[in-house]
């Protein structure tokens, strides 16, 4: 199979509604581009600029993000499939009320992500750094990660099937009631001791 076109800003315009397929977005500045309701076919966005980038309610399959940068991104109620985000850097990622099927995250950098009411099946966190991560009302099945930092996890109203926090290196926790159906380590147990004590009610003493 032929590898994806390179983009060209007069055949493929990236709008809103368009339809791209097989296409190879290199070191374009696309911020602030509306791209709301688009659908992105087996392409490819490599060193790309996508800060204040609209993605919300687009449809992306097969689709890879490589070392590309956006302080801001609104990918909300979108329908990721087979998605891949390498050595990136992200600032605010807005992807609540989503869709996202198959998703890996490696090697990159988010301020805050927004997952929030997100229906999930098949998401890996590997070496990332993630300042909050809101995965409330989210049901996810088959979350890993792996050496992956997260300083705050917020799980509330969340249905968990399959999640490995195993290798999350979890800073604070809200949301305690949400683990449920997650798997931790022994080490994550220790150190959780206090908030499932203050969750129960429980008096500790010596």
């Amino acid at each position: 199979m032929a590898p994806p076109t390179p983009y060209s800003p007069d055949s493929d315009r990236l709008e809103a509604e368009a339809y791209i397929e097989r296409v190879a977005f290199g070191s374009d500045d696309l911020s602030g581009v509306d791209a709301s309701g688009s659908r992105l076919i087996e392409c490819t966005f490599e060193g790309t600029q996508l800060s204040g980038a609209d993605l919300q309610s687009a449809r992306i399959m097969e689709t890879t993000f490589t070392t590309v940068n956006a302080d801001t991104l609104d990918a909300s109620d979108g329908d990721w499939q087979d998605v891949s985000v390498t050595a990136s850097r992200l600032g605010g990622v807005q992807a609540f009320g989503s869709s996202w099927s198959r998703v890996s995250i490696t090697g990159t950098k988010i301020d805050y992500l927004n997952l929030r009411d997100t229906r999930i099946t098949g998401l890996t966190f590997t070496d990332c750094v993630i300042g909050e991560l809101d995965l409330a009302g989210v049901r996810a099945t088959t979350v890993i990660f792996t050496n992956t930092r997260v300083d705050h996890l917020t799980l509330s109203r969340a249905q968990l099937k399959n999640v490995d926090l195993r290798g999350a290196h979890l800073g604070q926790l809200t949301g305690l009631a949400g683990l449920k159906g997650a798997r931790i380590g022994t080490d994550q147990l220790d150190a959780f001791a206090p908030l499932f004590a203050a969750h129960l009610g429980l008096t500790v003493q010596d």
